[in-house]
């Protein structure tokens, strides 16, 4: 009895189980339909359809049927039985119109439409493929595709928006910029998946990605390629696919000759809290190795979208013009000798006038005045007859102090340091023994001839807290 129990339990369980299976039957798409996946769509052949059909009618060539049939193993062009999944990859679905949307303008910025005539343009504005973007000094555009990847076109540059197109059904983006001059900034949006296309073209280069963080420039007869994020394959008219690009390198393509990957300068750090100066903002980066410029870029946001500003020097003190007192952010970087930019440092930045009664407490910055084989020799300007306490460190704080000492009079002497850059700071001793704040920071760079003053002191980190700065 309990066998036949058991039994009886099984037979309903699964004539349970079969009816609800008759209730929900899994559907099949109806002939003619199409489903999109990441990767291209998928399409249901209808009564009477072949490859030459299918192909003519969905990619609008009818030479991808061989392709087609390749990917779906299909030999002949027969008909098709009515119901069939055919696989349509993205990279055969034909070209759509797109736009590129307008999300921060500053500066004279001119943009010319495909058609010769200028366009007003402002945030929100749809820009169309064959548009030619100008920036003057101290002017930025920043645009935005479909797909979230970003075109960011600093000053004094000029970029023709050659494609701006996306595939048919999956809207995958097919964009293709052509630098004249200057430099673009892109971030790529992923294109892995969907087989999208970027390109940034110039007339000795090509540079291509898959979802990246990159810079292209062009000047005085130069390109040089940056990548901060993901890969960018590299190459010239001759060479289109020469090199690939990892992150944190670049390379420099002179003549369309594509030249070997480098690895980009470390960013430079804050070495002072930035102060405002006769209108400008006057940064004080920490002297990066290797570097022969810096950088410095100011926005409104922390994505470095809006740009409002941006300055070149040759030294770590950098002037950015005309900005009023408020809440940026900053981005920092050094510039090799090859002329490619470093890596950023992006960092938020509140920027106020300085306070120069307490700016003139501090006294002036010790320079290298004689050294030999033994040693170095320090001096500033200061009295014969007072203390001074004289600091040699390897890093902007003096927290790795090399030489400390107190002398009297304003000339210290100090073993010479071995190859590589240092600090060196003085600081007054009053009568009382109260000292007076250590002057600015001169960075001393030891070679193996030569110690070399920097000539441009700049404010320790430790001071970011004193009354010295707001």
């Amino acid at each position: 009895m309990r066998t036949t129990l058991h039994k009886l339990i099984l037979i309903f369980a699964l004539a349970g189980g079969m009816s609800m299976a008759r209730s929900a039957p899994i559907e099949t798409p109806a002939p003619g339909s199409i489903t999109v996946n990441a990767s291209g769509i998928v399409y249901y052949a209808r009564a009477g359809d072949t490859l030459l059909g299918i192909a003519q009618r969905l990619t609008t060539a009818t030479a991808n049927w061989e392709a087609l049939g390749r990917i779906n193993h299909i030999r002949q062009d027969i008909r098709i039985p009515i119901g069939t999944g055919i696989v349509i990859p993205t990279e055969l679905l034909p070209d759509e119109p797109s736009d590129a949307t307008v999300i921060a303008r500053n500066g004279n910025v001119t943009v010319t439409g495909s058609d010769g005539h200028p366009l007003a343009v402002d945030v929100g504005t749809k820009v169309a493929e064959g548009a030619r973007i100008d920036t003057a000094a101290d002017s930025f555009l920043t645009l935005q595709l479909p797909d979230a990847s970003r075109i960011s076109i600093p000053s004094n540059s000029e970029v023709e928006l050659a494609k701006l197109r996306k595939a048919r059904y999956t809207h995958a983006p097919r964009t293709e910029l052509k630098l004249l001059q200057g430099k673009v900034v892109s971030r790529v949006s992923p294109l892995n998946v969907n087989k999208g296309t970027y390109e940034v073209h110039t007339p000795l280069s090509v540079a291509g990605v898959r979802g990246t963080y990159f810079r292209v420039g062009m000047n005085a007869g130069k390109v040089t390629d940056e990548v901060l994020e993901g890969h960018v394959l590299v190459g010239s008219p001759q060479a289109p696919h020469a090199l690939m690009l990892n992150p944190a390198t670049g390379d420099v393509i002179r003549a369309a000759e594509v030249g070997p990957s480098i690895d980009l300068l470390p960013a430079p750090a804050l070495a002072a809290q930035p102060y405002r100066e006769d209108g400008s903002a006057r940064f004080f980066l920490a002297p990066v190795k290797g570097a022969r410029a810096y950088h410095v870029q100011l926005a409104r946001d922390a994505d470095m979208v809006d740009l409002i500003a941006e300055a070149t020097g040759d030294s770590p003190d950098i002037h950015v013009g005309h900005i009023a007192e408020g809440d940026y952010f900053a981005s920092v970087s050094a510039i090799d000798r090859s002329g490619l930019e470093g890596l950023p440092h992006v960092f938020a930045v509140r920027i106020e006038d300085r306070d120069d009664a307490a700016l003139a407490a501090i006294g002036p910055a010790p320079s290298v005045v004689r050294s030999d084989a033994k040693e170095m020799v320090l001096r500033w300007n200061g009295a014969p007859d007072r203390e001074y306490n004289v600091q040699v460190a390897r890093n902007l704080d003096f927290s790795w102090l090399l030489f400390s000492k107190t002398v009297t009079g304003n000339e210290a002497r100090f073993p010479r340091p071995s190859f590589g850059t240092y600090f060196a700071r003085v600081q007054s001793v009053n009568p009382d023994g109260s000292t007076m704040p250590f002057s600015f920071a001169q960075t001393l760079i030891v070679t193996d001839q030569w110690i070399i003053n920097d000539g441009r002191p700049v404010r320790p980190r430790e001071e970011l807290s004193s009354s010295t700065y707001r």
